[in-house]
This record gives C-alpha cells, structure tokens and sequence, in this order.
C-alpha cells in the first residue's frame, strides 16, 4: 500500500530541508529511504543540490515591494509536515520557498515557484540542463532586476575581466557589446560544481537578456535555436566552451545577435 505521506515526504520543500539540515533525525531517516528506494526522488534531490543560482538576488526587488504585513500573516498560518529544527540563519532556502509561495498568493506570478524547475535533467546528454536552469532563473528577471541607472564602465571592465580570468576567455565591453542592447553587469554562477558565467543585457524594449557562458569539452558545434519560458535561445560551442544568449527579442533579433558574439569571441 503506498505511503499516505509519501508526497508530502517527498515534496521540494521537504527535500530541501533534508538538504538544509533541519529535519528531526526520525524524519531524516523517513526521507533517506525514500531517496535510497525512489530513483525519482533521488534524481530530484540531485537537482536541488545541483542548482546552485542565486535565487534570492532575483527575487530582491519583489520583496522590497512586497506586503510584509500581508505575507507575514499568511504565513503564520503554514504548518510544517513534520517538527523540524530551528534554521542556523535568518535566511535560509525553506524559508525563501515559503516566501515564495506567499508571493504567489498575492498575485507575484513565476513559473511555479523558484525551485519548481521540470524533473529529469540529470546527465547533460546534449548540455540542455545547464541551459534549462538559466532559462528558470532568467524567467524570474525584470527590468528592476538589472537597474535602469546609468552604469559604471570601470566597474563593468572589471567584472567582465574577472569573468573572462575564470573561464579563460578575453572578455572586455567591446567584445560582448550587443547591438540595440545596454550592457549591465557581469558576474561569475555556478551550476552543478561547474563555473558559469552570465553576462546582462536590458535589451531596446527594457526587457532583460543574458549571454551565458561555461566550460566545456564537447567539441565544437553549429547554432541551433530553442525557446524557454517565453524566451528565444541560441546555443553553440567552441572547442573549449558552450554558449547561450537568451533573451525576449524575435527569434531574427537573437540570432543576429549571437552571430555577432560568435564573431566577435572568436577574434
């Protein structure tokens, strides 16, 4: 007979707790069988603890706004399946996911919520998993997200100079210039141990787009084109790295683009 609790035992947020540390040790030892005896939920914790993006950055300017009052209350109200221990710190990622799902009640809409990115991208057959989580976390920018005040040049020379040290290529403003489109911000991510570079852009209607890169020895290969989460997508490879520029533009727009980066990088 299947385990009443069995989804609640195996929902996000009780994966992320046992990954947090702050389950009781009763009900721990619940979820270690679980994962030992379900290869779906093993494959969705390995997700989890994959997926190292700074969620709380992009969701800074929804909490500015939001009703504290209002989510403050609401909250009160969510009990926890199970006892569980008392976080180390003031912010932690159960109680992001709580804010969240706070967000959601009062009409901040995301693609279900932060952490409910589609199961089954484990492995990285053809590198489409990395481009999944970017595509997740890009769906959850603004205009706000990138600031729309003027920038510092030297600031961005550096972060794009940073950038480029780690993943071994030249990077300079120049070189990842975009036409049509305002250079923001470089800065280093991480997904699945591996370094992952993203490079900002707000694009002519104000809207965000981003040149994603990460090591990679795949080999070279052609553009192909895709679309996420409303979003158009256009992915290649060197013979070092992959590369993906992601953005609202029509899908002419960001292959021009990405010929124009492509040109540029191999320079």
């Amino acid at each position: 007979m299947t385990d009443p609790n069995h989804n609640a035992m195996t929902s996000d947020e009780m994966l992320v707790a046992y990954l947090d540390g702050e389950l009781d040790a009763d009900t721990r030892r619940r979820v270690e069988g679980l994962i030992g005896s379900d290869e779906a939920v093993a494959d969705r914790l390995h997700f989890l603890a994959a997926s190292n993006l700074p969620f709380k950055n992009a969701f800074d300017p929804l909490l500015d706004k939001a009703p504290a009052e209002k989510l403050q209350s609401m909250l009160a109200g969510i009990s926890p399946p199970e006892p569980v221990r008392p976080p180390v710190n003031g912010w932690n990622r159960r109680g992001f996911l709580a804010a969240a799902i706070g967000f959601i009640a009062v009409g901040v809409a995301v693609d279900r919520t932060f952490l409910g990115l589609q199961s089954g991208l484990h492995g990285d057959q053809d590198g489409s998993d990395w481009r999944a989580v970017v595509a997740q976390y890009m769906s959850l920018y603004t205009r706000d997200t990138l600031g729309t005040g003027p920038v510092d040049a030297a600031l961005q020379s550096a972060q794009l100079r940073d950038v480029g040290s780690q993943l071994g290529l030249s990077l300079t403003p120049d070189r990842v210039q975009l036409p049509g489109a305002s250079l923001k911000r470089a800065q280093m991510l991480a997904y699945d141990g591996r370094a992952l570079g993203q490079i900002t852009y707000l694009d002519a209607a104000q809207a965000p787009m981003a040149l994603c890169i990460v090591q990679s020895s795949k080999g070279a290969k052609a553009a192909d084109a895709e679309r996420r989460h409303g979003m158009n997508v256009v992915y290649w490879s060197s013979d070092t790295h992959a590369f993906m520029l992601i953005g609202h533009e029509s899908p002419d727009a960001i292959k021009a683009m990405s010929d124009r980066i492509r040109q540029s990088l191999a320079i």
